[in-house]
This record gives structure tokens, C-alpha cells and sequence, in this order.
């Protein structure tokens, strides 16, 4: 039986389970066109509105839709993977859009190749390293793709064809019943000058009755991992964040990243609350992410991505010290 926690990627849920929500995240970069675009395929169950959805946020500018389907369209396959959603079909080397609902309307496809996994163990199963453990947590996280390449074409809601040529591509996921109540998340893979991709997100954590400040960061750099989080012992050193502006610093042993990050434009988006998709929170598509790695004092790489997601909810009074 497939390990459940070294693959994220195959849902991890039941649908007999009430507030519990469940989605993918596809997102994809047109350097020629100019437009990022990401497909969020899922499942939410509660008493109130069990459904499946395909929510899409694209920019620039950025624009967000919500689409729901009947929950029996909702289908998925652990080897390989895949989850179906009406005529949509997502999966690690193919997903195909088709989507109408007689206002908007998307249809392509997009092959993938040169998956990219997070490195794993039996202490880091996957991103969330031993707190992938601990039962009934509000929200897990999967990183299943820091970077691939996507090739193929889109038709969009505004009619416009977006074409992918060798383009960049990332993958992740969360589960459980509500996001937390305070984060920061961004994520970029589309760099100038080396192959690199970084996930980074800063959030409260509900633990029993009480809860802590956790942290999730990994930078993929030539070929080479870097794990900054809270179950590894790396610590938040700087955090300065504003509606607009984040700034924070990572430090591990003698490795230290600092990550800026800028959110030009966002939209609202649909986030689970008790499992029903019935909180929001704003997203930007095509925000600006600079990061810096040093070792020893000493910099080793330094980059600037143009095509950076970001989210900022509610983290304006939180306190890391």
C-alpha cells in the first residue's frame, strides 16, 4: 500500500468525512505571454454544501474564479496519480482543462516533465517533516513539485491563447478542515539566472490548546536542497511584513536566507473554513521575490523572480519572539 505520507500528492481524505476540505495546487508561468495562471482543483465536506470545485486565479491582472461540480464528479487514482473533476483531468505529467460553466469558459492542456520532488526521509516524510505525524491538525501542507516544465496551450476566460514553451511549472497541496488563522505564503520558480525555486510560509499552528509559530521553507538551487523550518531547528531572525511588503531572514547553523517579497496586485480567493469553502483570503499571481543564501557570512547565490505568489492574511500583530 502507498505511503500516504511520502506521496502527498494522492488524496489524502475520505469522502465520508464531514469539514474536511482537500485541494491541489497547479500553477503555471507563460514567459511569453507574460501570465501566470493556477488551477485549484478540490473537494469541500460539510453538512452545509459538500461539493467538488476547480477555483483558478490568473494574472496580470490578476482575476480569480470559482467553479463548483456535483461531488460524485470528484474522482482520483493513487497509482498514478490523478484527481478528475468534470471533464478536467489533473496529474503529474498531463493535466487537461475543460471548463464551462455558460459565462467562463478555459480549455488546454499542459504536459509536464522534469518533476522535481522535495528530498525525504523517514523523520521528513515530506515538507512538514515529523508534524506530517501528528493526527487531526487543522491544515497539512504538501510540497509535490518545486519545478517542472510545461509545455502546451490555453484558451482562458477573456478568449485569449496562452501558449507553454519549456515553461515553469509547481505543484502543492494542503488538507484538513481550515487554514490557519494567521499566515504568510509565497512561492516563486521562475528565475533569470539558475534554476532555483522557493516555498516559503510562515503561519500560527493550533496544537491542542495552545499554539506556536511555525515556519516552512524550502529552496531548490542547481540541483541542491535547502530546508529552513521549525522541526529542523532554523530560526526566524527578521520578520517586517505590511500589506504590500514582506522582508524575513532564516537562519540554520551558519546558513542564512533572506527572502523580500512584494504583492502588487491580489484578488480574493475561497478558503475552507470547518470544511466549507466559505472564508477568503487575497492571493497576487504576479508579485516580485528576491532571496539571497549565505554561508559563513559569505553570499552564495542571489536572485529576483518577477512571477511570485503571495498571501498575507491577518499576520499584521504576529509576534515571533
Amino acid at each position: 500500500m502507498i505511503n500516504r505520507h511520502t506521496h502527498p500528492e494522492i488524496f489524502q481524505g475520505q469522502l465520508k468525512h464531514q469539514h474536511y476540505f482537500e485541494g491541489w495546487y497547479f500553477k503555471h508561468t507563460s514567459t511569453s505571454s507574460n501570465q501566470s495562471i493556477a488551477f485549484i482543483p478540490g473537494i469541500s465536506l460539510n453538512p452545509d454544501d459538500s461539493h467538488a470545485f476547480i477555483q483558478v486565479i490568473q494574472s496580470h491582472p490578476v482575476r480569480t474564479y470559482y467553479f463548483t461540480y456535483p461531488l460524485d464528479t470528484f474522482h482520483t487514482t493513487d497509482v498514478p496519480f490523478s484527481v478528475t473533476i468534470g471533464d478536467s483531468f489533473f496529474s503529474l505529467t498531463e493535466t487537461r482543462i475543460d471548463i464551462n460553466d455558460d459565462t467562463y469558459h478555459f480549455k488546454g492542456q499542459f504536459l509536464y516533465d522534469t518533476i522535481i520532488p522535495i528530498n525525504r526521509s523517514l523523520l521528513t516524510p515530506n515538507i512538514m517533516g515529523f508534524f506530517s505525524y501528528i493526527p487531526k491538525m487543522a491544515c497539512k501542507h504538501g510540497v509535490i513539485s518545486m519545478h517542472h516544465h510545461v509545455n502546451g496551450t490555453l484558451t482562458d476566460a477573456g478568449g485569449h491563447t496562452l501558449t507553454f514553451k519549456q515553461d515553469h511549472g509547481y505543484i502543492e497541496k494542503d488538507w484538513g478542515h481550515s487554514f490557519p488563522e494567521k499566515y504568510i505564503w509565497s512561492q516563486a520558480n521562475h528565475f533569470p539566472t539558475k534554476q532555483a525555486s522557493l516555498m516559503v510560509s510562515v503561519a500560527t499552528i493550533p496544537l491542542l490548546k495552545t499554539s506556536f509559530i511555525g515556519h516552512l521553507c524550502h529552496l531548490h538551487l542547481d540541483g541542491k536542497d535547502y530546508r529552513f523550518a521549525t522541526y529542523n531547528g532554523s530560526k526566524i531572525t527578521q520578520l517586517k511584513i505590511t500589506d504590500q511588503h514582506l522582508f524575513l531572514i532564516l537562519t540554520k547553523n551558519q546558513w542564512r536566507l533572506e527572502i523580500n517579497a512584494w504583492l502588487d496586485d491580489a484578488k480574493e480567493l475561497k478558503a475552507p473554513l470547518n470544511g466549507a469553502m466559505t472564508d477568503t483570503i487575497k492571493e497576487g499571481l504576479g508579485g516580485k521575490l528576491d532571496f539571497k543564501l549565505y554561508h559563513h557570512n559569505q553570499l552564495i547565490h542571489a536572485d529576483s523572480s518577477p512571477y511570485a505568489g503571495i498571501e498575507v492574511v491577518k499576520m499584521a500583530n504576529i509576534n515571533v519572539d
